[in-house]
């Protein structure tokens, strides 16, 4: 049975967490969890009055209504009567969208913003207006100017809050919990992903791939939560935080292609290099255009949107045609793991640019058609559409480490099918050949011959024979347990490596190993085990190579199996000379 079949994830388990993802999430959103207020707060939507040059509407709903394109010089102002409820902090709250603010109560002004950006023609970042309402101006007419600082600025109002200060702000935040949540996730997987990307990428190889996962994780955190405005809530600076918007905007495309392209190499063609080339500069040379004030940053939107359509219809089909051409001719093969980590890839990004081609059209409409204007367009789907491509970026990671250990069983087995002797299961000598080729440093060798194989073949025959090197191979594993290799060079013939050996080590496994035979022979009935060893270490003088290393310790094992011949011998004619050794027909020698 292949490892797959062990690693395969249940796919079912998937179309379940796509389904719960989304219901928890909008749970998350709904004002199910929202705090309700405790005084009065109202959206001001409906009962406007707006003047826009030639043009004058009356009894105007904010959210239906559109402006058309705004011109940069336009003013637009809108009037209503305030509620005359009594509310404590009473305050109202709007949002401007690159345009200079005044608000006037009565005819008298008492509020303003943005003119001294106008006077530099500096581009003026979207910011929350709050302007405290005194009790004596409930029931009074409010009126609020925009004056328009860029082209095509914005096509509707945004809405207009009145209650409670701190209520209005949680009411807004509350709103934007699930934004909140998304922007916040991703920024911080992105910042765990980076800080993990970067000490592999120093320390253990050259891929770029999760490094370039972590900057669209950032990218895509990032911009969801300027978009939302939601660190206008947590900072000052509302210049920066516009700029950030457009810079993380505009360099989500290079983070996403440049990801694309180091993990699928048949990508990096020379039509990915331009496109990578010109993902690169756009985000740049548009900052360095709004640094020098030379173009505002906000105008490059729609080039963008054009850009990013034309990359995905052109590199996406390829990219899917290649998977599915590797998925074909891995399906089969042992390294499969069931569901590919590139499927879960194209799957999650196939969903990503789906949702974004879905606002991009939906931001297009309402800027041109839609009631509200742009003022009442969000990127839900994109929040949803990150979530779910970043994610699919960590399934992926997961995946691909099932398929890389899949891959290393294998090689490890089909190594260990080339390498390891099939009788003993220790390596064989073609191992032990490249082992010599390959080690360096300080180490040490044993060269051991098992003695009396061929008497027990001739005599019981080679089935106790196989035995015999069995059970010595046995020995050896227990005894040199640790050791860089264990190897059967021939017959007879076994072979181990030390690394790094302590002194006298050798000797040490060496007695081990003997103690080990004479428990074996005091059981076994029919065989008996014992070897010749001879060991040298690298660090003896004159020795420059495993070769000359092994030369002598085989020239050692020699000497040692000499004296055991001698032994025997001696041993032989002491046990004629005795009288031991019993004659034929049983009668005892002389």
């Amino acid at each position: 049975m292949r490892l797959r079949d062990y690693l395969h994830i249940n796919v079912w388990l998937l179309p379940i967490i796509l389904i719960l993802l989304p219901i928890a999430l909008t749970f998350f959103g709904s004002s199910y969890l929202s705090t309700p207020n405790e005084y009065y707060n109202i959206q001001l939507d409906s009962g406007w009055s707006v003047s826009h040059g030639d043009y004058h509407y009356e009894d105007v709903h904010l959210k239906n209504f559109n402006l058309g394109q705004t011109k940069k010089g336009d003013i637009v102002t809108m009037t209503n009567v305030l509620p005359d409820t009594s509310v404590p902090a009473a305050a109202i709250m709007f949002r401007s969208i690159l345009s200079a603010v005044s608000v006037s109560i009565n005819g008298e002004k008492v509020y303003e913003y943005g003119q001294d950006y106008a006077d530099r023609n500096l581009i003026l970042p979207k910011h929350y207006n709050y302007i405290s309402i005194p009790d004596n101006a409930i029931g009074k007419t409010v009126e609020i100017s925009f004056f328009v600082t860029e082209d095509n600025a914005f096509s509707g109002i945004s809405p207009v809050y009145y209650g409670n200060l701190f209520e209005i702000e949680r009411s807004y935040l509350q709103s934007k919990r699930l934004d909140l949540f998304i922007g916040v996730f991703l920024c911080l997987f992105g910042f765990m992903l980076l800080t993990l990307s970067s000490y592999l990428f120093m320390y253990h190889g050259q891929d770029l791939s999760l490094i370039f996962s972590s900057v669209i994780s950032l990218n895509l955190g990032s911009y969801i939560l300027c978009y939302n405005d939601l660190f206008n809530f947590i900072g000052d600076n509302d210049f920066y935080f516009c700029v950030m918007e457009y810079v993380t905007l505009y360099s989500i495309p290079f983070s996403i292609i440049v990801f694309l392209v180091s993990t699928h190499p048949e990508l990096n063609t020379r039509l990915a290099k331009i496109f990578i080339s010109i993902n690169i500069l756009f985000p740049l040379i548009t900052l360095i255009l709004q640094l020098i004030n030379v173009v505002h940053i906000n105008y490059f939107v729609s080039i963008l949107h054009i850009l990013a359509i034309l990359e995905a219809a052109i590199l996406l089909p390829r990219l899917v045609m290649n998977i599915f051409r590797q998925y074909r001719t891995r399906k089969d093969s042992p390294e499969y793991a069931g569901m590919t980590s590139d499927s879960i890839l194209i799957l999650g990004l196939v969903v990503f640019i789906f949702c974004c081609v879905i606002d991009i059209a939906k931001y297009n409409f309402f800027n041109e058609f839609g009631g509200g204007g742009v003022a009442y367009t969000n990127i839900t789907f994109m929040n949803l559409g990150a979530l779910c491509f970043v994610m699919s970026l960590f399934v992926f990671y997961f995946y691909h480490g099932i398929e890389h250990i899949n891959a290393a069983y294998v090689k490890e087995h089909l190594e260990g099918l080339a390498y390891t002797d099939p009788l003993t299961g220790l390596m064989n000598r073609a191992k032990c050949m490249q082992y010599m080729a390959t080690v360096r440093g300080n180490y040490a060798l044993i060269s051991i011959d098992m003695d009396n194989l061929k008497p027990v073949n001739d005599t019981l025959g080679h089935l106790e024979g196989d035995r015999m090197i069995r059970c010595f191979a046995d020995i050896l594993k227990q005894a040199f347990y640790g050791s860089a290799l264990i190897g059967r060079t021939g017959g007879d013939e076994f072979l181990v490596a030390i690394e790094n050996p302590e002194p006298e080590i050798c000797e040490k496994l060496i007695d081990k190993m003997e103690t080990l035979m004479a428990v074996f022979n005091d059981t076994d009935k029919k065989i008996k085990l014992s070897a010749s060893c001879g060991f040298a270490y690298s660090t003896e003088p004159k020795l420059t190579d495993a070769n000359s290393v092994f030369i002598l310790a085989d020239t050692r094992m020699y000497r040692i199996k000499e004296q055991h011949h001698e032994d025997k011998l001696s041993k032989f004619l002491d046990d004629i000379i005795s009288g031991k050794i019993s004659q034929k027909g049983g009668e005892s020698s002389l």
